[in-house]
């Protein structure tokens, strides 16, 4: 008859490697819940809607043509910079209109980014200065510490669809390489 508690048992075996897979388990469930804690303890950010100024003087009348540009402009923006591990991306109430500092006002938007628990805060223009030269010009700041952190401006060439994605994917990569902690 088997010893099954014994020095030669057969359970001791089974009760070593059970314990090994539960120890195992048991710091694999550690390891994700840390990573669990640490993204949610991501800090909030909020891009607001850029807005657009044209001051090329060019006599056809644009405005569609560059309303469906800064839509897009902001979308590409929140994606290229929503890719990052630095700060998880957070909607603003007010996008459902356009949610800008000239047309609600940088206080209203900041209010609303606070009550969404966001910590930063990135609002800019677009500033189109002739057919070949445009500026994107935007600011981040620190809501908790209510300072600025971040303020560039950029330059970009041409006025086209391409010329517009381009300078949006270019500006997300300098905003996460430069501005984002």
């Amino acid at each position: 008859m088997p010893k099954y508690f014994g020095e030669n048992s057969r359970i001791r075996p089974y009760l070593v490697t059970c314990c090994s897979f539960l120890s195992l388990l048991s710091a694999v469930c550690i390891a994700a819940s840390a990573s669990l804690a640490g993204a949610e303890e991501l800090p909030g950010l909020a891009v607001a809607d850029f807005d657009f100024r044209d001051t090329s003087g060019e006599v056809r009348d644009q405005t569609a043509e560059h309303d469906a540009r800064l839509e897009m402009f902001g979308i590409s923006l929140r994606d290229g910079i929503s890719d990052g591990e630095k700060t998880k991306l957070v909607t603003l109430p007010c996008q459902a209109q356009h949610c800008s500092a000239n047309h609600i006002g940088l206080r209203t938007i900041a209010a609303q980014a606070r009550k969404a628990n966001v910590r930063y805060l990135l609002f800019g223009e677009i500033h189109k200065m002739s057919t070949l030269v445009g500026w994107v010009k935007f600011a981040m700041v620190d809501l908790n510490k209510n300072e600025p952190i971040c303020d560039r401006f950029l330059t970009y060439r041409g006025d086209t669809d391409e010329a517009w994605r381009r300078a949006a994917k270019f500006t997300a990569r300098d905003i996460v390489k430069y501005c984002l902690p």
